[in-house]
């Protein structure tokens, strides 16, 4: 159980290493981004228009029962968006980020050794073949989701993706050099 504990702290602290280099080192990802011609008058309006923190769906709500007709005619018109305003500001390389993102990886670090024990893996390919299946499963449902529900732009959601996908293989395959079962060991412990 110790070993399984510090395997899981140290894949979480490896994860938040590569995401750091993946989001925060490469820059590659943002070059799918558009920008604006005017940031600080897109900031302005961004807070004139959507003055909450929350998620706010351009021209409406397809729930919105109210001006369903109406809804229907600006969609169709177009554009169409989805906007999350998360602050009123923050530093560009806001610490807490790392700090919440070292508590998520451990969580789901915690939940592929769940994964793991459930399916009774004991053998690096089992780790390997099982981080591959949850990769891909979780990538599919997640950012393939986006890309269909929320209409998000390929060109933005592959870069998730990608990520997601290497991601939970890369904890897979560290996480299964602790948890391997000892080959000098037949008591299954």
């Amino acid at each position: 159980m110790f070993k399984a504990i510090v395997g899981i702290v140290a894949t979480a602290i490896v994860l938040n290493i590569f995401g750091f280099i993946f989001w925060g080192a490469a820059t590659v990802p943002y070059q799918s981004l558009q920008t604006v011609p005017d940031s600080g008058a897109a900031q302005s309006a961004l807070a004139t228009h959507f003055p909450k923190v929350g998620t706010y769906m351009i021209p409406g709500s397809p729930a919105e029962t109210e001006n369903a007709e109406v809804v229907a005619k600006q969609y169709e018109s177009g554009p169409v968006a989805m906007i999350h305003i998360t602050s009123q500001g923050r530093p560009l390389m806001d610490p807490s980020i790392m700090v919440s993102c070292f508590i998520l990886n451990v969580l789901i670090v915690a939940a592929l050794a769940t994964l793991f024990r459930v399916a009774g893996a004991a053998e690096f390919r089992d780790f390997a073949r099982l981080s591959l299946v949850a990769a891909v499963l979780a990538v599919v449902l997640v950012d393939g989701g986006d890309m269909i529900w929320w209409q998000e732009p390929v060109s933005w959601a592959l870069w998730p993706a990608i990520y997601n996908l290497l991601a939970i293989i890369l904890a897979g395959h560290i996480l299964g050099l602790f948890m391997k079962a000892n080959s000098v060991s037949t008591s299954g412990d």
